[in-house]
């Protein structure tokens, strides 16, 4: 029987980012070494007036960024390579962010939640300190966000859902209706959930989200795509075999449109 292995890896960041490390040729040879046959190149957005650009490229890099790409896709003619971005959902820049995506014609967009509009310590989603709110109101600041981001129709790609989460306080147990609201608006809005590996390479030892989401994703019927937020070229694929094993489990996630071209058939 035909079984199925993972070949896409559809979430890595380059140089530009100023956090990622080596050559972008390194993480595709890092991709065909594994056997891989499609991955997306996804470095983070640049944002307006200089938004956090200690940690993605600046504007006038974008074109050099594609070029690149293009470079890669004629060197490396046995792996499809999108060009992707990962593009940061907050509140104002919707603008922004349509304008650019109308100027380069990306082939994915990640979604991420990294800055909630209001919130203390230049408004980063991780850092949060409220004594007087319980962990429930504040994960929901989070997802109400994630909801507001679905909802523009920008974006491709719903990335690391529950990247917000403490160790063994889940948002899918905190936060149930907020979470089923989410897998509703995937399916409205034709948006694929990542499921990254980063978090397995973290103190939270899980995938965001983590995969007891599964039966959700499965009954909610939004379809997969495996990332793994590489830095760096061994990155590539990280744990992909271990997710692989979960999502065996649900038939019907693999058979979405999305993942065929995510998973191969070996024998």
């Amino acid at each position: 029987m035909a079984e199925k292995r993972i070949i896409a890896d559809y979430h890595l960041h380059t140089k530009r980012c100023k956090h990622a490390e080596d050559e972008m040729d390194k993480y595709v040879e890092a991709a065909l070494a594994k056997g891989m046959k499609k991955i997306a190149f996804t470095d983070h957005i640049p944002l307006p007036n200089g938004f956090d650009s200690a940690h993605r490229m600046a504007e006038d890099e974008l074109e050099d960024y594609v070029r690149d790409i293009e470079i890669l896709r004629d060197k490396y003619p046995d792996m499809e390579i999108l060009c992707g971005i990962e593009a940061d959902f907050y509140d104002g820049f919707e603008l922004y962010l349509q304008h650019l995506f109308s100027d380069f014609s990306f082939d994915l967009i990640l979604m991420s939640v990294h800055f909630i509009k209001g919130w203390p310590k230049n408004n980063w989603a991780f850092s949060f300190h409220f004594p007087d709110r319980s962990l429930r109101e504040v994960y929901s600041d989070y997802l109400q966000a994630v909801m507001r981001g679905i909802k523009t129709g920008l974006f491709d790609v719903v990335s690391h859902l529950d990247l917000i989460k403490v160790p063994g306080q889940s948002l899918l147990d905190q936060n149930p209706e907020e979470i089923q609201e989410i897998l509703s608006l995937c399916r409205r809005f034709n948006m694929t959930l990542e499921l990254n590996t980063s978090g397995l390479r973290k103190e939270i030892a899980q995938t965001y989200p983590d995969l007891s989401f599964l039966p959700l994703i499965e009954k909610a019927g939004v379809p997969v795509c495996l990332g793994s937020d590489a830095h760096a070229p061994h990155q590539v694929g990280f744990k992909f075999e271990e997710v692989e094993k979960e999502l065996r489990k649900y038939p019907s996630i693999i058979r979405k449109q999305f993942n065929q071209n995510m998973f191969n058939s070996t024998n």
